[in-house]
């Protein structure tokens, strides 16, 4: 629950920044500057595009670690996953947009499974205990 918290928290972080780098996008003017050139478009384009791969490769590393925590097997297939445009090494991959759907419809089934599990339990428990209560309350008139 508390890592639900946080991770929900470090998002809103990432998406704030996010939404300041397209609010900078928009407002940055589409005419060239008079050497025919648009270089603050262009880096505006690019911090923008930074923000968006930084954004994908958080949320992919957040659904692995819940894949790995309910034994869902994560995508092995080399179309399910994008390298970062300025990566150094194998491990700076994310996920695409599709295999990230389909890994989290994989957890949200298997979470599920997981509450139920324990909720019939705990109803079964509450029941017994009612039980108990009610035959003593029976027999102690």
């Amino acid at each position: 629950m508390f890592d639900e918290l946080r991770y929900r928290w470090a998002l809103r972080k990432f998406l704030k920044g996010h939404h300041a780098a397209r609010r900078s996008y928009d407002q940055t003017p589409d005419e060239p500057d008079p050497d025919g050139t648009n270089f603050s478009k262009y880096s505006a384009g690019k911090a923008l595009n930074f923000q968006s791969t930084m954004l994908d490769m958080f949320r992919s590393k957040y659904l692995l670690d819940q894949a790995v925590r309910y034994h869902v097997p994560i995508p092995t297939k080399e179309e399910d996953w994008q390298l970062h445009p300025y990566a150094t090494a194998p491990e700076e991959r994310y996920l695409t947009a599709a295999a990230a759907q389909k890994l989290r419809a994989d957890i949200r089934a298997e979470q599920k499974a997981d509450w139920d599990y324990w909720a019939n339990r705990v109803t079964l428990g509450l029941a017994l205990i009612g039980s108990i209560f009610g035959v003593l309350a029976y027999f102690n008139k």
